[in-house]
Parts: C-alpha cells; sequence; structure tokens
C-alpha cells in the first residue's frame, strides 16, 4: 500500500513538472507584442507638440537649434520611434541619466531602443529640425511597420539602380523580395532620384516600400530632382548624362557589389529617364575598373570590376525568376505578394495604371546578363550562379585561417614534440655515457685496487717476518 501511494505521488509530482515545463516554454515562444504607450510632448519653447502623436507624413513641427523635446510616458516605454520631416543632424538622446548621441545617419525613420525602460526621456536638437511624428512603445517585439534600419552596406551583393521611388518595386520587386527579404542577402538600393524638392511624401513611401520589402539596409540618394522625360534625348536635355555617369559609378566603387541590377534600356513603357539611367549603368560597369574613368571616386574608392549585371527586360542571355514559390522567411508570402504589397505602400502613387505582375511586357521576373567576368547563366533562373556572396566569403576565410591556425598549431606541437623527443634522446645518450665511462673508470680501477691489495698484503706479510726475526 505504501509502495502504492508512493508511486502515486511521483506520477502527480512528475505531472506537475510537465506542466511548468510546458507553460514555461509556450511562455518562451509567445514575446508578447510591443503595443505603444499613451505620451505627453512638450518643447522647452512651449511649442504646440499635439500633432507629433497623429502617425501622418503630412503634418510636422519645426523646432529650432538648441531646443529641447520631452517625452513623459504614462507607463516606462522601452523604445522610440521617430519620423523626421526631413533627414536629421546629429541630436542627443538622453534618459536616465545618461545620454546617447543619435541621428549620426540621418535616417528619416528612426527607431531608439531604450534600455532598461523609462518613463521619461528628451531629445536636444543641435540644428533646426522637422518632426512629424514620435510614438514610444512597451516592452516586446516591435510591430512589423516599426523600421528598424541598419546603415548602408559596407560591401553589396546586389546594388539595385532605380531612377524613381517606385521602380524598384515594379520592376526589381522580385529581386529585393527574394535576395533581399527571403535570403537576407546584403541588398544595397540607390535611387538616382530625390523629392525633397517636390513630393516630399514619397522620401517616406520610398522606406515604407524597402522595408515591405524585406530591404534592411538604408536606401541612397542622387541629388538629382524628379523630372518627366518622354524619349532618352529629353531626358540628356534634362539632366547632365555625365553626372549621372559619375554618380552611378561612385555607388559602384564604394559598395562593390558582386551582382548589379537596374531597368530596361528601353526605360519599360519608354520612360526617358528610365532609359538614361539604364545607360549609366552601362557605361559604369564597362569602366568602373578603370581608374582613369571618373578619377575622383577612384582615389576615393578604389575602382572595382563588377562580377555581373543585369538589366531589365534585357533580351541576351535571359532569365526568368520563380516568384511564385512560397517563401518560409517571409510568412509563407511568395516574392510576387510582397512585391505587390510593398507597391501599396507608395500611396502617392496609386492613381497611376502601373501594377505588380510577373506575366505581363513589364514582367518583375525577367532580366539578362547584359555583362559577366564570372561567366554567361547555364544551370538555372538565379542571379547568383557563379557567385560566392560576401558572407559565405567570410565563412570560407574564416574557415580557412581556422584551417590554417590548425595547422599552424600542430606544426608547433609536432615541433615542441620533435625537440622535446631531441632533448630526452640527447638526455638518454649523456646518461648512456656517464654509465660507460663510469664502468669504465671501475674496469680501470679494479686492477689497480688489486695491485694495492697485493701490495698492501706483501708488505704485511714482510711486516710479520720481520717481527719474527725480531724475536
Amino acid at each position: 500500500m505504501r509502495s502504492y501511494k508512493f508511486f502515486a505521488k511521483l506520477a502527480a509530482a512528475l505531472f506537475m513538472l510537465s506542466a511548468v515545463l510546458h507553460c514555461t516554454d509556450v511562455r518562451a515562444e509567445e514575446t508578447p507584442e510591443a503595443a505603444a504607450v499613451d505620451i505627453r510632448i512638450t518643447s522647452s519653447s512651449g511649442k504646440n507638440c499635439s500633432s507629433l502623436l497623429d502617425p501622418s507624413y503630412d503634418s510636422y513641427v519645426s523646432f529650432d537649434a538648441g531646443e529641447t523635446i520631452t517625452i513623459t510616458g504614462n507607463e516606462p516605454f522601452y523604445g522610440l520611434y521617430i519620423i523626421w520631416g526631413a533627414p536629421s543632424d546629429p541630436w542627443t538622446f538622453g534618459y536616465n541619466g545618461k545620454t546617447v548621441e543619435s541621428g549620426t545617419h540621418g535616417f528619416l525613420h528612426e527607431y531608439l531602443p531604450v534600455d532598461g525602460g523609462t518613463a521619461s526621456c528628451t531629445i536636444s536638437l543641435e540644428k533646426s529640425e522637422r518632426i512629424c511624428s514620435i510614438t514610444a512603445y512597451s516592452a516586446g517585439a516591435l510591430p512589423d511597420s516599426v523600421q528598424v534600419w541598419e546603415p548602408s552596406c559596407q560591401n553589396a551583393d546586389l546594388l539595385v539602380f532605380s531612377t524613381h521611388a517606385d521602380d524598384e518595386i515594379l520592376f526589381m520587386g522580385g529581386v529585393l523580395a527574394t535576395y533581399g527579404g527571403s535570403q537576407g542577402l546584403a541588398v544595397q538600393v540607390v535611387y538616382m532620384t530625390q523629392y525633397w524638392d517636390g513630393l516630399r511624401i514619397r522620401e517616406h513611401e520610398k522606406l515604407d516600400g524597402l522595408w515591405a520589402s524585406g530591404i534592411k539596409h538604408y536606401p541612397v540618394n542622387g541629388s538629382f530632382s524628379d523630372l518627366y522625360a518622354e524619349t532618352l534625348e529629353q531626358a540628356n536635355s534634362i539632366y547632365n548624362y555625365d553626372e549621372v555617369v559619375s554618380f552611378v559609378t561612385e555607388q559602384v566603387r564604394r559598395f562593390k557589389p558582386l551582382i548589379c541590377v537596374t531597368q530596361d534600356l528601353n526605360g519599360e513603357y519608354g520612360h526617358g529617364g528610365h532609359q538614361l539611367l539604364a545607360h549609366a549603368v552601362c557605361d559604369a560597369a564597362d569602366s568602373s575598373a578603370d581608374s582613369s574613368f571618373c578619377s575622383d571616386s577612384a582615389s576615393a574608392f578604389g575602382t572595382w570590376d563588377i562580377p555581373k549585371t543585369y538589366l531589365h527586360l534585357y533580351p541576351e542571355n535571359k532569365i526568368t525568376m520563380d516568384l511564385r514559390l512560397p517563401l518560409e522567411k517571409m510568412g509563407g508570402q511568395t516574392a510576387l505578394d510582397i512585391a505587390a504589397a510593398a507597391y501599396k505602400q507608395h500611396v502617392s502613387q496609386q492613381w497611376c495604371w502601373f501594377y505588380v505582375s510577373d506575366d505581363y511586357e513589364y514582367s518583375c521576373a525577367d532580366f539578362g546578363l547584359y555583362r559577366t567576368t564570372v561567366g554567361a547563366d547555364t544551370e538555372g533562373n538565379s542571379m547568383l550562379e557563379h557567385i560566392v556572396t560576401y558572407e559565405e566569403q567570410e565563412r570560407i576565410a574564416q574557415q580557412k585561417a581556422s584551417e590554417e591556425a590548425s595547422r599552424a598549431e600542430a606544426s608547433r606541437q609536432a615541433e615542441e614534440a620533435s625537440v622535446s623527443q631531441a632533448i630526452a634522446s640527447s638526455q638518454a645518450a649523456a646518461a648512456q655515457e656517464t654509465q660507460q665511462a663510469e664502468a669504465a673508470r671501475r674496469k680501470m680501477l679494479l686492477p689497480v685496487l688489486l695491485c694495492i691489495a697485493a701490495a698492501a698484503a706483501i708488505c704485511l706479510l714482510l711486516l710479520s717476518r720481520r717481527k719474527r726475526k725480531t724475536r
């Protein structure tokens, strides 16, 4: 009976332990999502900051250099998300008695973690700034809409050139979703045009579209204005072509891409600006390895010969990407789904007739290999054929260094063993020589001792006889 009760108690204890462990596993897997915290925003100048609680890109508050903005929450918050009205200059973030130098990258959409949480923080501005909105978040996993940007790439696996905001999605959205979002490669997007002298909201839409595509590295803007051109000739009359080529070449040398991708030489539907950029990328690809070509950027970044350069809709050495495969990292969505959703982020452009598709004349799946230093594509529809990504190169280099270190260590140990063996052999030889010398000495000493003993014996005998005679 006692045995039964013992096993019953043991079974109950094991059941309770299992339940506790199960609950712990569930809690570990289900990280709660961070929520927006109610905050109050005030400024040192007494400005009305209520519009900063509105997430709209259309409204903003202008602040003067030297102003301080204070954010106070009804509960502790663990992150601050700021939508600037223009790229910010460096500023100081203060909370819990410490300060953090921020704004060094000039991100338009900027998230700042608050270590340990705080109920109040300050933003101290060095220069005049515009801010559209400020949101504070509780602890937990950030919503997908919060953009936590990484700086532009050091080295890019893929460098994507886009004439305007939305061209990168409409015509190269499958490339972004597949290689950037799904595979997590270092994808850098560069825009020829900027909108700070035009429809500014498109600068925000750029970021929203890239983030929805899975791109994490902050894009680069050229200084060229968004001007419409119906033909390449008209585009050349609007823009300085040499300046565009110089800009493109500088980005190629700066990011040293393994693969470069850009738009159609015919401008997709004939847009002159698209044509101009595509021709500029081709010229840069052909000449960026020549230090005399655009020599300023060669001096600043060195030269670079792009291994592979693809053009949208290019008719030679064509590939057609499969954009309808479910992508596990993207929640089972296809690259086509992701590109279509990303284009929706360009809200100001939804009046246009353009759309994302892989089965019409401007398909975002169709590209051709304009130039290669590593061989033509032969095995499939992947831009990565014959390419070893920078991450893989680093892994191989680390493995090689590890193997070399192992070989060096093995060689050192072998050398130490050899030296130890030599020392042991030398010591053994010396010991043997000592033993042999001792044996030889003993061998030579024995006759002497025998002679001495014999002499002593004779002397004793003679002394004994003399004593007898004396008596």
